[in-house]
């Protein structure tokens, strides 16, 4: 199962949040605090993936091809690049918090799923044990 890919020529990381035969996106939308990350949303005005440019895509590259990408706990499913940076900023939209470790949002450090994201089987999946 691929959650996250990555093109070495234009420097592009994809994480899908919904299963990739499900991503159907509707548009497309710059994240508003950090121009490096641009989010797809699906028909049902959820976040289906997001691209990261430059520095996100450099730090998620280490996760292509990893089956577990998330841990679980009783807030939702959690993705960090940077394991033990800590958290300075956040940014939430369409129930995803984008995490930063800078208080400008621009050191991309991992993100959040709340528990509006009922697509538990596919993340599960991906969850470490």
């Amino acid at each position: 199962m691929k959650a996250v890919t990555y093109d070495t020529d234009p420097e592009l990381a994809y994480i899908y949040v919904h299963p990739p035969e499900k991503n159907r996106n509707k548009r497309s939308e710059e994240l508003k605090v950090n121009d490096c990350i641009l989010l797809d949303i699906d028909q049902d005005g959820k976040i289906a993936g997001f691209e990261g440019f430059g520095e996100p895509a450099h730090l998620c590259a280490p996760f292509t091809g990893k089956s577990r990408l998330y841990v679980k706990d009783s807030d939702g499913y959690h993705f960090r690049v940077r394991q033990h940076a800590s958290i300075r900023s956040c940014y939430t939209v369409y129930g995803v918090t984008f995490c930063f470790s800078d208080g400008d949002d621009q050191e991309f450090a991992g993100f959040d799923l709340d528990g509006t994201m009922n697509h538990s089987a596919f993340l599960q999946r991906l969850t470490e044990k």
